[in-house]
């Protein structure tokens, strides 16, 4: 049953605004592994967006450990997901009757220059701290583990706690099994909201999950006659701000890499025959096709770090666009007003966090108290900004 904010309980279905991954990946939990009945709500295609145009990279060390300033918690939260990785993978595949991709080889991360070199020892520092698995290599190690890279290579790491899934096969997963299930209804358009007592409602729904990327805050909700933003019922929804991101893939050429491998701001994922490269990281811009001298940068980036690459055939090339909040952490459990939910500000981290977000989610809805983990993430919480 879904909790009701007044202590009683509710047979309402649960409404889900937004259908990435991490609203799938909720729509999943409640519906197929809990038994509740979901509305999903897109006025787009769901699966697509930033769930789309991501690359699959499941990197806790590298991700969460490399950003200064960030919310103190991200890291124990990314870690806690990619923890939950394996086996979300291997249900789903199974549900769906199809593969995601996922491959748990470790990542590699290079350095070509003093300045990544500087950076990568602040990463093994925080890493040796808290007693993470990982492995400094020289650039001769580096290279044996994946002899792509380039001779101007200094060396780097090997990141066990790292790996990847193809991030379009997991969405394409989620919408199978969340079609084929009976607890489930999508919705082509926005939901209906409206404010009654000052409180969020949807006929025919017990509760509300905003998880509309970085455009949860403008999710309207109709008040006597006229409409307003979300941001009214909980103003640190106006702090998911949008951050603008290019990538190509290319041909996987016998000169190209077999793992994961990061240098910098660049990063190469092996999928399905092809190279992913990205990704430009570009606060405050919404993109909807990429740029060509983008692109040009990232695909010569990428030959520096592998020479190999330098020729192959560009396959496709996309823009998207991240949700982020002041700290790059997300916003995830309650809102100051009852009933309303929010997952959302995923930033860098969507596709890692969708399996810890989709249980803090449902057991938020369904009235467990959240622990201190899922608790750290809440609406209310005071910000340490990056520098």
């Amino acid at each position: 049953m879904i909790r009701n904010p007044f202590g009683t309980s509710t047979s309402g279905a649960v409404a889900i605004l937004g259908g990435g991954i991490i609203g799938l990946s909720i729509a999943y939990e409640l519906a197929v592994r809990r038994g509740l009945d979901v509305t999903v709500f897109d006025p787009r295609a769901p699966g697509h967006g930033a769930s789309w145009a991501a690359a699959g990279m499941l990197a806790p060390a590298f991700e969460a450990a490399a950003e200064p300033g960030v919310h103190a918690g991200l890291f124990d939260l990314c870690m806690a997901s990619a923890a939950l990785w394996p086996d979300f993978a291997a249900e789903l595949a199974a549900r769906a009757g199809r593969e995601v991709g996922f491959d748990a080889a470790p990542s590699l991360a290079a350095a070509l220059d003093a300045g990544q070199m500087a950076r990568l020892s602040g990463i093994a520092e925080t890493l040796a701290a808290r007693g993470v698995a990982h492995e400094v290599l020289g650039a001769e190690a580096l290279r044996a583990c994946e002899p792509a890279l380039s001779e101007a290579v200094l060396g780097g790491m090997e990141l066990p706690t790292d790996f990847r899934v193809h991030n379009r096969r997991v969405v394409e997963a989620l919408l199978v099994v969340l079609r084929a299930s009976r607890n489930v209804k999508f919705v082509d358009g926005a939901a209906l909201l409206k404010s009654v007592g000052g409180r969020v409602q949807l006929d025919g729904h017990g509760a509300i999950i905003a998880a509309a990327g970085w455009e949860t805050a403008i999710i309207k909700v109709e008040e006597r006659g006229a409409c307003y933003s979300l941001v009214n019922w909980d103003t640190a929804l106006d702090d998911i701000d949008c951050h603008g991101g290019q990538m190509l893939a290319v041909e996987a050429c016998p000169g190209a890499p077999l793992r994961v491998v990061r240098a910098g701001h660049v990063y190469l994922v092996p999928r399905g025959g092809q190279v992913v490269i990205g990704a430009t990281v570009e606060p405050g811009r919404v993109i909807e096709a990429a740029e060509p001298e983008a692109i040009a940068a990232l695909q010569a980036e990428a030959a520096r770090l592998c020479p190999g690459l330098a020729g192959s055939a560009v396959t496709e090339h996309w823009a998207g666009v991240r949700p982020g909040t002041p700290d790059h952490a997300p916003f995830l459990g309650e809102t100051v007003t009852p009933g309303l939910f929010v997952a959302a500000g995923h930033y860098r981290n969507g596709i890692l966090l969708a399996p810890v977000t989709a249980q803090i989610l449902a057991d938020a809805v369904t009235g467990k108290a959240p622990g201190a983990l899922a608790a750290a993430f809440t609406t209310r919480r005071a910000y340490t900004v990056p520098a």
